[in-house]
Formats: structure tokens, sequence, C-alpha cells
């Protein structure tokens, strides 16, 4: 699925099995609320944390996808439910409290035109593809950089007009990505989580210490991209954070940081960590560049004392 929460990005769609599970309509709503709950926590993520972000941008902090980009299995599916068309882009999420929901956007809204001008709705197409949603992605982050945006969208069939007022945001777009694997990773742009992964966590407070790990790297500049101004991108020379220790470990203590700084419940971290070890292997046991999950989980509990005494201290949350 594609997720556009602070940006562009995405992937063709296509309808994954499961054991027993036939009915690709099921398998649609699972992937789409799964899109919808990273969408909602990386908003949040984003926008609580943009003072500390080395690329920033100016965000509607939406979820977007399109008709083209699925199976040919999946795409009636989606027309239906969502009301897409070819390559324009269609809500999949509008988080409470982005710019987004500020501007009455719903998820169904399809978005037709921008400041007057119409967005390309792309050919027909045979096979899913992505680079006709992501041409329309690109004009949309153009006018959200340059401030308020106005767009004409088709909502069950009926125009309207809102306009979109961004919220400055880290510039790292968020995808999830339909796979088995339990992986998240960053690249220095974008944050991908597994749809393996987002479906083994409980709740958005678990959830978001997964996103807040991989933000942390992109924080601590472990992963750089060199297009910082791309797609609306800015650089914002001012963050800076310094980490101590080997990079996972750095990861762990300032995503902690991250997440609580965003308002999730950042205690669970230690009890989240020994139930992923039991049912995980690869971080049960240290692994190149990452201790085990008990020892993570023992280290988050330190940190987790260190965010307490901030909080005591009234000073800002800052790693």
């Amino acid at each position: 699925m594609v997720l556009a929460g602070c940006g562009s990005g995405g992937t063709t769609v296509s309808a994954p099995s499961s054991p027993g599970d036939s009915n690709a309509a099921a398998r649609l709503a699972t992937l789409t609320a799964l899109d919808q709950r990273v969408a909602r926590v990386a908003q949040r993520l984003s926008e609580a944390n943009v003072e500390l972000c080395p690329a920033v941008r100016q965000s509607a902090g939406w979820a977007l996808h399109s008709a083209s980009q699925y199976s040919n299995e999946l795409r009636p599916l989606v027309q239906s439910r969502f009301g897409l068309r070819g390559d324009l882009p269609g809500v999949l999420s509008a988080p409470p409290g982005s710019a987004a929901a500020e501007a009455d956007l719903r998820e169904g809204d399809l978005i037709v035109a921008v400041n007057g001008a119409a967005l390309d709705p792309g050919p027909a197409r045979t096979r899913p593809a992505f680079e006709g949603l992501a041409g329309n992605i690109a004009v949309l982050d153009r006018a959200l950089a340059a401030g308020a945006t106005r767009l004409d969208i088709d909502r069950g069939g009926q125009p309207r007009s809102v306009t979109v007022q961004p919220h400055r945001a880290c510039g790292y777009e968020v995808q999830l990505n339909p796979s088995d694997e339990l992986n998240a990773r960053a690249d220095g742009r974008r944050l991908f989580i597994s749809t393996a992964l987002a479906g083994f966590t409980r709740s958005d407070d678990e959830l978001a210490l997964i996103l807040g790990h991989e933000l942390a790297h992109h924080v601590l500049r472990h992963r750089t991209w060199s297009d910082v101004g791309g797609a609306g991108r800015e650089a914002n020379d001012a963050a800076a954070v310094n980490g101590a220790g080997d990079k996972e470990t750095q990861a762990d203590r300032v995503g902690l940081f991250l997440t609580a700084r965003a308002g999730y419940d950042t205690r669970i971290a230690p009890a989240f960590w020994r139930r992923f070890g039991a049912a995980n292997w690869r971080v049960r046991y240290p692994q190149l560049r990452h201790a085990s999950a008990e020892a993570r989980a023992r280290a988050l509990e330190q940190v987790q004392v260190e965010i307490d005494a901030k909080r005591v201290a009234g000073g800002p949350l800052l790693p």
C-alpha cells in the first residue's frame, strides 16, 4: 500500500494470500486498516518531532492511493469502495489533527485538481503501476511546499472545493510493504514497515515504538539521502541530536524519546520487546549490530527512567 503521511512514496499492491483466506475483499480490508493505522501514527510522530528532524516539509498528513496501483483482482474493489479513478489520488486516511483533517478531507475523497489545475487521470492500465500516482503526488507536494493549497475533490459524485493549510512536519515518507517478514527499516528518505510487523503490534503505542526507532535513525543522521530538497523537502540545519554507543542502541534510546514526545505510552516498551523476542528468534538472540530483545528491553527501562526524570524536572523532553 502507499503511505504519504509525510509526502509521497509507494508501491503497487496485490492481495497477498493467507492460510485459509481466499477472500480478496477481506484481505483488502485488513491492508487498508493497517495503512490507516500507520498513517495515523506516522503523522503524529512527524509533527511532534519536526524540530529534531534534519529534513522537513509542509505536509497534509494524509495517506493517498490510486486505482492504478492495485492489481486487477483488487482494482474493482477499491474503485467501488473508494471511488478511485485511474492515477487520480484518493484519500485513504486523513488522520485526526492533520492538515488534511482540518480541511475536512475524508476517506474516499478523490482529488481531481490542485489550485485550479486538473490532475492527470492517466491511461487505461492492464497492470498495476505507481508512476502515474507518483506524478500527481509530486504536483501536490510542490503546491503544499508553497503554502495553502486549494483542492477540487469528488466526494461520492459531488464536486467540492477545500483548502489545505499544511503543517510543518518531518520530511520522511512512510510506506507499508505487504510482506510476511517482521521487518522495518529506514533509508534516509523513507521509513518502511512490513504488514506482518504492523499487524504484530497490538496498539498504536506499540506501532509508535517501531516507527519511532526508525525515525530516530534519520534524526541521528544514520541514514542520509542526497535529494534533500525533493518533493518540497528542506534541510533543517538546526536539528542536532548526538548519540552514544552503537547505532541501534542510539536509535532505541532516541526513538523512545521521539515516541514519548508524540504522546504515546513508552512504558510498554520493555514488555513489547520481550513479547517480540518470544515471537521472533531473529530478535530473541543477539545479531550483527543488534542486541538481544531482552538486552534492549532492559536498556529501555533505563531510558524510561531518564524520560520520567525529565518530565518531573519540567524541562524540554529532548534526548
